[in-house]
């Protein structure tokens, strides 16, 4: 065998084994470390991605959460059922509001209907401290947030919005719903609220300001 070939072979190892432990540490950091979690306001709302059971069981210890709040996938997943029988074995409450496009054409809830039922659910004192996610824990998760921002902080559709493309940025889907839609939702829901309560379109509430 040539010095080459060896080289060649040695080098074609020192690759495998990287790409072997790059694999292994992302798995094992799958189990380990939360995903994409991030405090929305420390000590009541956190949001992040669908978490494997240590993650979970992690962010329910060391933030007290009381409620989780799972905006991803069908009532009969397998992931649905993984997540609610964790919830229960932890003591929380686990809330499930699937956010999808297709919502209300079967006369179901529309997307409109489960982005405020999820705001909602996030601003009740009674489930905080609530962690809320998606499965990616960006585009829905994101969706909730502004809609909890606008309809229970006062907050603008411009603020809420910048506050997600700082932290989490802004990202564009050919299917599925994106943070696109959010401007309707803001025509739809939240300014008719506001003129209800009295209020404008620049109102701040509940002692929260927008950065």
């Amino acid at each position: 065998m040539t010095r080459r070939h060896t080289w060649l072979r040695r080098s074609l190892l020192v690759g495998l084994l990287a790409l072997g432990g790059q694999q292994l540490w992302r798995h094992g950091h799958d189990y380990v470390f939360p995903e994409q979690f991030a405090a929305v306001e420390p000590g009541a709302v956190y949001r992040g991605a669908w978490q494997q059971d240590w993650p979970m069981r992690r962010i329910i210890d060391e933030h007290g959460i009381r409620t989780i709040v799972a905006l991803a996938h069908p009532p009969d997943s397998p992931m649905v059922a993984a997540e609610k029988a964790l919830a229960a074995e932890s003591g929380c409450r686990w809330v499930h509001i699937p956010i999808a496009d297709f919502r209300g054409h079967d006369g179901g809830p529309t997307l409109s209907d489960q982005l405020e039922k999820a705001a909602d659910a996030l601003a009740d004192p009674a489930n905080q401290p609530v962690f809320f996610h998606c499965h990616h824990g960006i585009n829905r998760t994101s969706m909730a947030q502004i809609a909890y921002r606008t309809l229970h902080c006062g907050w603008t559709l411009e603020q809420a919005t910048a506050e997600v493309a700082r932290t989490f940025g802004l990202k564009r889907v050919d299917r599925g719903p994106d943070y696109r839609f959010m401007e309707q939702f803001y025509e739809e829901r939240v300014l008719p609220r506001r003129r209800e309560q009295g209020g404008d379109g620049h109102r701040r509430s509940n002692g929260k300001e927008a950065a």
